[in-house]
Formats: C-alpha cells, structure tokens, sequence
C-alpha cells in the first residue's frame, strides 16, 4: 500500500493512530450499535489540538468483513453537531441544495473519488483472497461510491457525518459551501475533547 498522503494525488493528508487512541476509541464505541475493529485504521486526520477528527479506513478489516466507510467521523463536537442538523431534516436539505446548484455531476466524480480511494487503501493479500472468494462483495464494494452508496443519477447523501468526515479528509466536497455554512467543518474551538478525556 502506498503511503497516505500519496494515496489519489495526496488529496487527504493523514497521520498515525497510536495504541493508546485505539483503546479511547475501543471505549467509546464498546455500546455502540457500530462494531469498532482498530484492523480498519489505516490513519487518521487531527484537529488543530491534535485529537482525531476522522479515521481513514481500510475497505475490509482483517478477517475480511467489508467497510466501506472510507472517513468515520469521530469528532464529538462535530458527531453531534451533525446529529442536531440531521434532525432538523439536514439530509434532504443538502440533497436539494446540490440539486438546485446542479452538482449531480461534482457528485458522481466525487463518489468516484472514493473508489480510487478505497482501492488504493487496499492491503495486497486482503484484495487477492476478497476478488477469489467473495467477488461478488468485493465488485460491489469497490463500484460503490460514497460510504458504500450506490452511485446513480440520484444523488443521496445517506448522513451528514459521512460528508463531514468526507469533506474534513479531502478538503473538499461537491456542498462545501452548505457544510461551511453549518459549521460541519473546522473544529470546536475550545479543546473539548481534553476536557470529556480527563473526566473519564
């Protein structure tokens, strides 16, 4: 595998994960309805204070289950932030705002994007015993666009934490100016993450 930052024209950056993260994000995500496997941790992206905004992950973790999260946002402040924006019909609200700015286009190369991606972040001997035992799931994986959505005339953006981690990765998003403008971009400003870390 090639380094990150070589990975589709060094279009994300990205930094090691170490084991003490890893066992922050094991706690974190213990009862969660995600299962939290570190073997999908190919690096991360940091906020300005150094804490993990975005994982980037592999397409399937070691014992071959598929993942095709590529950016996993694990901001707190930004997670909920994007939750608070999804209740408030977030989603439907940035599928008609790339409608209406005619972005179907911006959307398909950005969901191709993803694929190259997600290709290149491929482990050589996951992607030799994933193409000849489960073809059919890598095929679908590896055509599939953003967060594992199927790529259409349609455009569908599944939730508003896939496009922030997504938009954070890659400095750049077909909405980006809609996701500025909510503030799913950035960070808290305020060094929260030490604070929730030192009280638990």
């Amino acid at each position: 595998m090639k380094p990150l930052n070589n990975i589709c024209g060094g279009c994300f950056r990205a930094s090691p994960v170490f084991c003490g993260e890893i066992q922050e994000l094991q706690r974190r995500y213990s009862d969660s309805k995600q299962r939290f496997d570190s073997s999908i941790i190919a690096g991360v992206i940091r906020c300005k204070f150094g804490h993990i905004q975005v994982l980037v992950c592999r397409p399937f973790s070691r014992n071959g289950r598929p993942f095709p999260t590529t950016f996993w946002l694990t901001c707190p402040y930004l997670s909920r932030l994007a939750g608070e924006i999804e209740s408030l019909h977030g989603v439907h609200e940035l599928e008609g705002y790339m409608r209406s700015n005619n972005l179907g286009r911006e959307w398909r190369d950005y969901s191709l994007k993803h694929q190259v991606i997600r290709l290149r972040l491929l482990d050589g001997n996951i992607c030799r015993v994933m193409r000849r035992f489960r073809g059919k799931i890598f095929r679908a994986l590896m055509r599939s666009g953003v967060g594992g959505m199927r790529q259409g005339d349609n455009i569908s953006v599944k939730c508003l934490h896939l496009q922030t981690a997504s938009f954070i990765a890659m400095n750049y998003h077909p909405a980006g100016d809609w996701l500025k403008s909510k503030g799913l971009c950035g960070d808290c400003g305020n060094d929260m993450c030490s604070f929730v870390l030192a009280v638990r």
